[in-house]
């Protein structure tokens, strides 16, 4: 017998909202480290056991970067400058990125990677900072034009990226201990991170066999299947309504498609994420959505946020498909609700003027 699922309330007022979102604003601007960064933990074992530490990063800085961009406040901009610098302090040349900060040991344990690169550059993009770094993106690809999710010394770099070649093989050796205890491979292929590939690169002619690559892995609905670190539909579904909001329109035929997973996931399992229902509520927005789903998961952000103006903290992504090892944290949670608050409001508002 199915647990009866409680909708939350679809009537709030605009001033409801506008308040969680200062709220929420104040939080972040409260929590945001001195250089810039915004704090995400990794949190390993089980049960009882779990521990969680502070896991000093990129993504989720430049994940963060993003979620703000549809809104401008004092505090806002300040946060923002505060990140870019954060982000420009932790680039590699020409213009790439690793996962770990340089504020960690682990820095150099792994490669530079496309994920990290393209979020970050993207944003910077935002912000009219232009990097030269297409190339050595576009070497990073496989035989079918997909782009590996390790940015390593590969054959097709040796003559266009003969500096980058040189210098890093004499970084192999110290990543043999990321290859040996975590489920990552130096050929990885990853479905969510190829959607943010896209959304840096755009629709292009080097994109287009990874666009037909998204669009075919997500009806057949093995998205999951195919990525390391994104294991949920929810993020791949907010990766690529952001490529298709962002001008990536070949991905449109998959409207329908993640509209209706979604209305039908929410319909048997309720809200009960923050998280999951604020990148599904960006989704929505992205793919131009304003349905009674999008309204159910704005009351329910409204209702489950903290007197601290956060929300809490879920699994985003993890350190492989055995789950052994997750990375969340209040901030990015909340970053990702003011995201979806912030342009639920927009639209509303877009809705009642026209």
């Amino acid at each position: 017998m199915n647990k009866m699922i409680k909708k939350p309330e679809l009537k709030f007022e605009y001033s409801a909202v506008e308040s969680a979102i200062n709220r929420a604003i104040d939080f972040l601007w409260s929590n945001q480290l001195p250089d810039g960064e915004f704090k995400v933990y990794i949190t390993g074992g089980n049960g009882s056991e779990k521990t969680s530490f502070f896991d000093s990063c990129i993504f989720v800085t430049a994940f963060i970067l993003y979620a703000l961009s549809f809104r401008e406040t004092f505090k806002i901009e300040a946060m923002r400058e505060k990140a870019l610098n954060f982000l420009n302090t932790n680039m590699d040349q020409p213009g790439i990125w690793r996962y770990f900060s340089t504020k960690t040991k682990f820095r150099h344990t792994c490669p530079p990677d496309v994920d990290d690169t393209c979020c970050a550059a993207f944003v910077l993009k935002k912000y009219k900072i232009t990097l030269n770094n297409k190339d050595i993106i576009l070497a990073n690809r496989n035989q079918d034009g997909l782009f590996y999710t390790w940015i390593l010394p590969r054959f097709s770099m040796l003559f266009t990226q003969t500096r980058f070649c040189l210098n890093s093989l004499l970084s192999i050796p110290s990543y043999s201990t990321f290859w040996r205890f975590s489920e990552c491979r130096p050929n990885d292929l990853d479905c969510g991170i190829n959607a943010n590939v896209v959304l840096y690169l755009g629709e292009i002619e080097e994109t287009k066999r990874v666009i037909a690559y998204l669009i075919d892995v997500t009806l057949k609905g093995k998205e999951t299947e195919s990525d390391k670190w994104y294991l949920s539909s929810f993020p791949h579904y907010y990766f690529l309504s952001r490529a298709y909001f962002n001008g990536v329109k070949g991905l449109e035929v998959l409207k329908e498609k993640i509209i209706s997973n979604l209305e039908q996931k929410f319909e048997q399992e309720g809200y009960d994420n923050p998280l999951d229902t604020a990148l599904a509520a960006c989704t929505f927005l992205n793919l131009g959505q304003i349905t009674p789903t999008l309204q159910e998961a704005i009351g329910f952000l409204l209702a489950k946020q903290g007197t601290d103006g956060s929300w809490a903290s879920s699994p985003f992504y993890f350190l492989g498909p055995k789950r052994i090892k997750s990375f969340g944290s209040l901030e990015l949670t909340t970053g990702v609700c003011i995201e979806a608050l912030g342009r639920y409001q927009q639209a509303i508002c877009s809705l009642n003027i026209s």
